[in-house]
């Protein structure tokens, strides 16, 4: 998916009395398909804030693999998980290699729980950094579908390079 179109949703749906990090990638990969987003996005509000606040796995992660298995999930129990493995290891080696870190409280030094840190969360506008850390995720998880013939190339959808969510002919 094209940045615009990511950097526009993601300023739509992400921020205060908005939807949390999770929700936000889950979302946005959903609309780029044009898959119902509803059931995943409140599949995914527990694992925001760090696993709901436990200074645990940063949401991104569980959206955008939430996200990816709208794509390659399985919904029979004969049909092989292997792909969805696959693009989700690959997803988690990305995140990794550019964050160095998966864990929420690792990566923003900030535990949901902690007044003094929710505080210098507001104050120091950390959720800027979120936004980041939110924009990379969909981009990535997109881009990995995209690769592997889940969704279709930019250039064979122009109406999704210019940053509306529209399911192209290509798209299968």
């Amino acid at each position: 998916m094209s940045k615009y179109f990511v950097e526009k949703r993601v300023a739509e749906l992400f921020g205060e009395n908005k939807f949390l990090c999770g929700e936000t990638v889950a979302r946005v990969i959903a609309d780029a398909g044009g898959r119902d987003y509803r059931d995943v996005v409140c599949a995914v509000t527990g694992f925001c804030s760090g696993m709901s606040r436990s200074c645990g796995q940063c949401g991104v992660l569980a959206g955008a693999i939430m996200g990816m298995g709208l794509y390659v999930g399985r919904s029979e129990m004969s049909e092989d998980h292997e792909a969805c493995y696959a693009l989700v290891q690959e997803f988690c080696s990305r995140f990794q290699q550019r964050f160095g870190s998966s864990n929420c409280y690792e990566l923003i030094r900030c535990d949901f729980n902690n007044p003094d840190d929710m505080v210098r969360f507001r104050r120091d506008n950390v959720r800027e950094y979120c936004r980041t850390i939110v924009e990379f995720g969909a981009e990535a998880a997109l881009s990995i579908l995209r690769e592997h013939g889940y969704l279709p190339e930019e250039d064979d959808c122009p109406e999704i390079g210019a940053g509306l969510a529209v399911v192209c002919a290509a798209a299968s």
